[in-house]
């Protein structure tokens, strides 16, 4: 990847991020339990797993492996790389602890702490460097950045449906967001278990409606 590619992919990284932040911040008190466009995710539910998303390239930074061989370190769930590596188990851990978390406690604080540890940890001498097991293959840490903006466009999107607060995403951002998710559909299997429904069909010329119809969501306000 060149250093420019790898320099527009941290900029839509952290553009799509600010625009999650904002809707968070806005969040009222009494709606973290609201239920969202993503079956059985109340908002908290969101801010958490964006929360812990925003720990996987800590991890690829510090040289901590995303995807372990079986074994101890290793735990039941398989990445997505097609390389026979399952999540490591420290890896797993502190992502369902910081959902967990955001869901019973503090969702606004979870979301504080782990968006400043990133930002911290990426601000530091962390590019450049060999490539590393990650949920999604063996990459560097500017390759894994690159597509991975998408999944805080959504949930920006999913976050503002549960809660009301306008998410004031942008008609480019969506676009960017809509031409990735497409070139890795396949690659990336983005239509699993877990991750998107099948795309519907939209004859909005919306970017932000034909962003979310791709996903296969249905909107609830």
């Amino acid at each position: 990847m060149s250093q420019e590619k790898g320099r527009q992919g941290k900029l839509l990284f952290d553009r799509a991020l600010a625009k999650f932040d904002a809707v968070v911040r806005q969040v009222p008190d009494d709606a973290w339990g609201n239920a969202s466009p993503c079956e059985e995710w109340t908002a908290a539910d969101i801010v958490g797993h964006v929360a812990a998303t925003t720990q996987l390239p800590c991890f690829l930074a510090q040289r901590i492996p995303i995807g372990v061989p079986a074994g101890p370190e290793a735990s039941e769930r398989p990445t997505r790389g097609g390389d026979n590596l399952f999540f490591n188990k420290a890896v797993m851990e502190t992502l369902i602890g910081l959902r967990e978390e955001a869901v019973t406690g503090d969702a606004l604080g979870v979301w504080e702490r782990s968006y400043a540890h990133m930002n911290e940890v990426l601000s530091g001498d962390v590019w450049g460097q060999p490539p590393i097991a990650s949920q999604r293959g063996t990459m560097t840490l500017e390759e894994w950045l690159e597509p991975v903006f998408y999944d805080s466009t959504v949930h920006t999107w999913d976050l503002s449906q549960a809660t009301g607060v306008p998410h004031n995403l942008d008609d480019d951002l969506c676009r960017t967001a809509l031409a990735t998710l497409i070139s890795i559909n396949e690659s990336a299997d983005m239509r699993s278990a877990g991750v998107f429904l099948q795309a519907k069909d939209t004859e909005s010329d919306d970017p932000v409606d034909q962003l979310i119809a791709y996903t296969g969501r249905t909107p609830i306000r």
